[in-house]
Order: structure tokens, then C-alpha cells, then sequence
């Protein structure tokens, strides 16, 4: 499967442009995140952070020890996205985990 996950509110604490390097990781999201990409998925990171950020965001992510596949920058900044195949963030981390593994079966 084919996991696209938001980077900043989803994965991280939101924080000002400038002291990104700064977020901490949600509670559970990187045990989750690196549980579903050694059971086999692609992990996606997709931000809306510029590419002007990607060295600094790839850096966060090592630091946190999160595994992922690729990393997108430039996401579009929306009040609210319409998607028919969203988990939203604020839900638990272990709940999306565990989600996830059902879609699977």
C-alpha cells in the first residue's frame, strides 16, 4: 500500500516557517509511521513546506529516526481538503495504525 502522510499538524507539532526545525514528533507517529513501512507500504511524506525547507526537513526526519520512501514539498495550502481516502490527523496514532492495517486485509 501506498501511504501519503502530511508532514506539519499530521506527523509533527505546526510550527512558524522559521522554527519548523524546532516541531516534535506527535505522539506515536514515528513508532507508526516506521511500523507500517517495515510491514511492506511506501511512506510518502507530502508538506506544504517550500523547497527552500527540504534540506531541513530531510534533517528533521533523520533526527526522529522516521523511514519513508520520498518526500514531497509544495503541497497546497487549503482550509479544508475533500478526500476520499483520508485519515485525518487528528485522530490517535495508534488508531490510524491500526486503521491502516485493516484496510489492508
Amino acid at each position: 500500500m501506498q501511504i501519503i502522510i502530511d508532514m506539519d499538524g499530521a506527523i509533527c507539532t505546526e510550527m512558524r516557517q522559521f522554527s519548523r526545525c524546532l516541531a516534535e514528533p506527535k505522539s506515536h507517529a514515528v513508532k507508526t509511521i516506521n511500523e507500517l513501512y517495515d510491514a511492506g507500504n511506501t511512506i510518502i511524506i507530502y508538506s506544504a513546506r517550500t523547497w527552500v525547507e527540504y534540506e531541513m526537513t530531510v534533517d528533521w526526519l533523520k533526527r526522529h529516526g522516521i523511514r519513508y520512501h520520498q518526500l514531497f514539498m509544495g503541497k497546497p495550502i487549503g482550509d479544508v481538503w475533500i478526500d476520499d481516502r483520508a485519515i485525518t490527523a487528528n485522530e490517535n496514532w495508534e488508531e490510524i495504525g491500526e486503521q491502516l492495517k485493516n484496510r489492508e486485509k
